[in-house]
């Protein structure tokens, strides 16, 4: 199951990205366009925290985005340590175009599901989410617990 997961989201990763260069793009950014689009500007710190990934891989796509127009980034004006993300024009414009090739993408990956095979597997990928994001709070609090304890083993702890 575990290699047909991953499959299954390697081959959808792959399609999103030739249909994201199509933008000029490239993932995450689309990610960071709607969130900015959706909460308007924020600081980076909240960017960092939605994409769950580490701090200077963020960094650098933020500053890969504002090279290319896409967003700005200014000092916060109560914290100057704190930098303020927010939509340039051009980044706002592109929000509607990730939209359209978001619902293309959902389109093409689950199109030949019915409707209640969709809702079972949204069901299925949300139960599977919530118990490995269960897992991995508790590998961020013990990095030298990789995994291999079951959930009944670390609570017996």
């Amino acid at each position: 199951m575990s290699s047909l997961l991953l499959q299954s989201v390697r081959a959808h990763a792959t399609v999103a990205t030739a249909m994201l260069q199509r933008l000029d793009l490239v993932a995450p950014q689309e990610l960071v366009l709607l969130f900015l689009q959706e909460n308007g500007r924020s600081p980076q710190s909240e960017i960092v925290h939605f994409l769950g990934r580490d701090r200077s891989t963020v960094t650098n796509t933020l500053q890969a985005m504002e090279r290319a127009g896409l967003i700005t980034r200014t000092p916060s004006s109560t914290d100057k340590r704190t930098m303020i993300v927010a939509l340039s024009g051009k980044g706002r414009r592109l929000c509607p175009k990730v939209r359209e090739i978001w619902s293309e993408l959902e389109r093409l990956t689950f199109g030949g599901l019915t409707d209640q095979q969709r809702a079972d597997l949204a069901q299925t990928l949300a139960d599977v989410r919530r118990g490995m994001s269960d897992l991995t709070a508790h590998i961020r609090r013990d990095p030298a617990d990789r995994g291999a304890r079951t959930t009944q083993e670390r609570t017996a702890r």
